[in-house]
């Protein structure tokens, strides 16, 4: 099945930029992205990148951004429908501990296992979590975070599928409109999550992302990355991906990358 992905080309996700009409046509959210300049040819200004960290770097409600193997199909259909460089999205909640939203459901899983399934791993951090920021903010994301693990709040898959057509939608609203569109306040808690939907309630619960202003099921991790909610601080997995991060990672290349 992977053998055959490799040879379907159209079902790959193209990284170059747009060269024609009929490409915006076959790539509509990504012509919406470079549109809206969400997505650029990047200039890396800091040469010290990509730096690679240890897990003595990272801090509780790091936001881990989980890159796509090329070679693995689930990846790879993520990637093409998403168009984006990361197939996933967790939560760092201290001492080892990760927690995400997969198919089982809102488990804790450890820093490691989540590594070893991506080709790198980019890890951001909330300015709101600093000294400066929102006292408490980051004990209540991992509070949240912990909260579903322990309630065993299942994956929406659904959702997940969904987001990348709102998602479009969205940005064709706001290219349009010059403005986005409105989210109404829940009048329920959700009671199901998909990873990047995870990662955002978990920030509106904590108090630096207002209810109302991001419509949680219009993201996936990569439309979350792009959103600049989150400030890289270095990478997780091997020094040999360096060269691949250089070229393709979204924080490096500015979401636009040349094979």
């Amino acid at each position: 099945m992977v053998q055959l992905f490799k040879k379907l080309i159209f079902l790959r996700r193209n990284r170059a930029p747009i060269q024609s009409r009929l490409d915006a046509v076959l790539r509509p959210l990504h012509y919406e992205k470079c549109m809206g300049d969400r997505r650029y040819v990047g200039l890396l200004i800091d040469r010290s990148h990509p730096v690679f960290l240890k897990e003595t770097d990272l801090a509780p409600a790091d936001v881990l951004f989980c890159a796509v193997a090329d070679d693995n199909l689930v990846h790879g259909l993520i990637s093409y429908g998403s168009s984006g460089e990361y197939v996933h999205v967790a939560v760092y909640t201290g001492a080892g501990r990760v927690v995400e939203a997969v198919q089982e459901g809102v488990v804790e899983s450890s820093l490691d296992e989540v590594i070893d399934r991506y080709p790198y791993v980019a890890v951001c951090r909330c300015p709101g979590t600093g000294s400066s920021g929102i006292p408490g903010l980051a004990d209540k994301v991992v509070e949240f975070c912990q909260r579903h693990v322990k309630a065993e709040t299942p994956y929406n898959g659904i959702g997940a599928l969904k987001s990348p057509a709102l998602e479009l939608r969205e940005l064709r609203c706001q290219r349009k409109h010059y403005s986005c569109s409105d989210h109404v306040p829940r009048s329920k808690p959700k009671d199901a999550f998909f990873c990047s939907e995870l990662v955002i309630e978990a920030f509106i619960y904590g108090g630096y992302i207002p209810e109302g202003q991001m419509h949680p099921a219009g993201y996936s991790p990569s439309a979350l990355s792009e959103d600049a909610i989150f400030n890289l601080q270095g990478f997780l997995g091997c020094p040999e991906m360096a060269e691949h991060i250089l070229r393709h990672d979204p924080y490096l290349s500015g979401g636009i990358s040349y094979r």
